[in-house]
């Protein structure tokens, strides 16, 4: 097995490339072969010329796809690219988007593998977007070669534009798209100059750099590229590849509904934390994190949708039932709102007899607790332990920051002052600055009245699972 964390449907899981057939039919990879003692083919992987040669011949023979890599640009993996596709046809499946499938592939490269492979494999419409002219002109080369322009088309767009999609569709208003992709360059340039080397003769960036980066050994295959396939162009988005993505989810704030599934691969871990933060402080989005894992390396995809329908997981719970027949003086959906309402819990009538819930917090645990503490602050002032004062003025101001995202901590402040007074005491001065943070729904889930037997319907969307067990155990109690 070559990897078995590999996708499930993902050919390669199975099977890995057999060196032999493919030397035995692609004279330009068995260039760069060598036969063992033991009959075995053995490839040098940190020689750019084998792996190049490699992806064009398992393109060809598993895809049909006859495909140009230019040189000096970067060779695509397939396994790695399959897997991002096989997520992407998950995600639609799921959510029964299976025809007029419409994807925007942002930064195709050269190779247009990602569009190339959806539309050989599942038969997608694509537009795929380049910003360096030479890699457009070889991507819509490739389109041409292997006949497909009728599903893809490559647009050439401004490496300064500071948006990467945004533009895009407002040109293509009557569309609708069901999936955007992304595989972003995730170094920066500090870390392009400890990584690569410049290679005079192909005019690329190479990893043969003797370093050790963060304790990381050297990859066991060649990469080389244009710099601007490894490095975020810090002049347009500076703070790489948080800052790359960050700007494909300013564009989706802006698009919302317009594209279904928006999606990004990620190189780092450490900006999984960073951008899922920042999805969490917008209103009405919902977001997922998988994992690619290919050979003896991981990846991540981030997905998010507006859309309240789209599923992002395939997790599926069953149905509460809450039986209230006969015990309800008014209709169980209005005894529900009315409970929903001193809990704080927002309520949207989907039609008569269906209600969708959202809750910022939860609210109905801990009653128990809640009334004791009630019922202490209502006992006579004889009975309650006084402490005594102290003379002790405090001065809170709470600062606005520099205007940065408040997802770093550049704008954050605080300061703790003591002076003595001129009543012999002292005052405190605190100044603290918190950033402002929207709170998406803790739970969504759909209440659903039966008429015939007076009962009452909660499935779960999304959110905190164990919250919607509690609160049904707490109508529960109500009723009792």
């Amino acid at each position: 097995m070559f990897n078995r964390f590999m996708h499930p449907r993902n050919p390669y899981r199975e099977r890995p490339p057999d060196f032999n057939d493919l030397a035995t039919r692609f004279a330009d990879f068995r260039a760069h072969c060598t036969l063992g003692n033991n009959g075995r083919v053995f490839v040098n992987f940190q020689e750019d010329g084998a792996v190049r040669s490699l992806t064009k011949a398992l393109l060809k023979k598993d895809f049909d796809l006859e495909v140009e890599l230019p040189q000096g640009c970067l060779v695509p993996r397939v396994p790695q690219r399959l897997n991002y596709i096989l997520f992407i046809e998950d995600l639609l499946k799921l959510n029964q988007i299976e025809k007029n499938v419409i994807g925007i592939d942002i930064g195709t490269g050269a190779s247009c593998v990602y569009a190339l492979l959806g539309a050989r494999w599942a038969g997608w419409k694509f537009i795929a977007t380049e910003t360096n002219d030479e890699a457009a002109k070889a991507a819509n080369g490739n389109v041409v070669r292997n006949r497909l322009s009728h599903l893809i088309r490559v647009i050439h767009v401004s490496e300064q534009s500071t948006t990467l999609i945004k533009d895009l569709i407002r040109r293509f208003l009557d569309l609708q798209f069901s999936f955007c992709m992304c595989n972003p360059p995730f170094f920066e340039s500090c870390e392009i100059d400890k990584r690569f080397s410049f290679d005079r003769d192909s005019g690329a960036m190479v990893n043969d750099c003797p370093m050790d980066f963060h304790d990381r050994t050297l990859p066991r295959s060649a990469t080389l590229a244009r710099r601007g396939e490894l490095e975020v162009d810090v002049f347009v988005f500076h703070g790489g590849e948080v800052a790359f993505i960050g700007r494909l989810i300013d564009d989706s704030v802006l698009l919302q509904t317009q594209v279904s599934i928006y999606s990004t691969m990620l190189g780092k871990k450490s900006s999984i934390p960073i951008l899922c933060r920042r999805l969490s402080r917008i209103g009405g989005v919902r977001y997922t994190v998988s994992t690619l894992s290919q050979g003896k390396t991981l990846r991540w995809v981030l997905a998010w949708t507006f859309l309240p329908q789209i599923h992002l997981e395939n997790k599926s719970c069953p149905s509460l039932f809450l039986h209230c027949s006969g015990i309800l003086m008014s209709t169980p959906l209005q005894w529900i709102r009315s409970h929903f309402e001193h809990l704080g819990v927002e309520t949207e009538r989907e039609n008569l007899d269906m209600l969708i819930c959202s809750a910022r917090k939860v609210t109905w645990t801990n009653q128990r607790a809640k009334r004791r503490a009630n019922a202490r602050l209502k006992t006579p002032d004889v009975k309650k332990i006084k402490l005594s004062s102290v003379d002790i003025g405090v001065q809170v101001s709470m600062g606005v920051g520099d205007g940065r995202d408040s997802l770093s901590n550049a704008g954050n402040f605080d300061s703790c002052i003591t002076e003595l007074n001129s009543y012999g005491s002292f005052d405190v001065h605190l100044q603290a600055y918190f950033p402002c943070s929207v709170r998406p729904s803790v739970l969504r889930f759909r209440v659903i009245q039966f008429k015939e037997n007076g009962g009452i319907s909660f499935e779960y969307i999304d959110g905190y699972k164990p919250g919607l067990y509690q609160l049904l155990q707490y109508l529960k109690n109500q009723i009792k």
